[in-house]
């Protein structure tokens, strides 16, 4: 069986992604020994925050996770699906045009999601809320 660069590469992102136990608190890593083999990761966490961040909604003082990519990444999607509210992913980059803020919305409720190329470097995650209330999230991120 051959695995690819790919498989291998998402495997090493996601051991190098830190959650917070919960919105205000210091980001622990996660265990070395996630399996990434389904292509999808998901987290669990709460969004919002008390920081206003002027226009991707209230985020926690620190990031929910930060996520450092050591090499080029061709695609990775991150998506969000909260209990309630109204969710948003804000994510600072290593470079600011790396930097990125998402807003749910649709008829189908707020998820936001992004996807693409990462270039190297550490990226912080926030999951905040544009309503400033806090709810029970769901992270997904997937390589495929």
């Amino acid at each position: 069986m051959k695995i690819s660069a790919r498989y291998l590469f998402g495997a090493a992102v996601i051991v190098g992604i830190l959650v917070a136990n919960d919105s205000q608190a210091v980001s622990k890593p996660i265990a070395a020994g996630l399996k990434f083999d389904t292509n999808n990761q998901t987290i669990q966490g709460q969004s919002g925050g008390p920081i206003n961040s002027k226009g991707c909604g209230f985020i926690a003082a620190s990031p929910n996770y930060v996520i450092d990519v050591p090499q080029r990444i061709d695609y990775m999607r991150l998506s969000v699906q909260a209990t309630g509210g109204q969710p948003t992913l804000l994510i600072v980059g290593p470079k600011p045009e790396d930097s990125f803020c998402v807003l749910g919305g649709g008829s189908g409720g707020f998820e936001p999601e992004i996807s693409g190329v990462w270039e190297p470097g550490a990226y912080s995650i926030y999951v905040g809320d544009r309503t400033g209330a806090n709810h029970q999230f769901t992270l997904t991120i997937s390589t495929k």
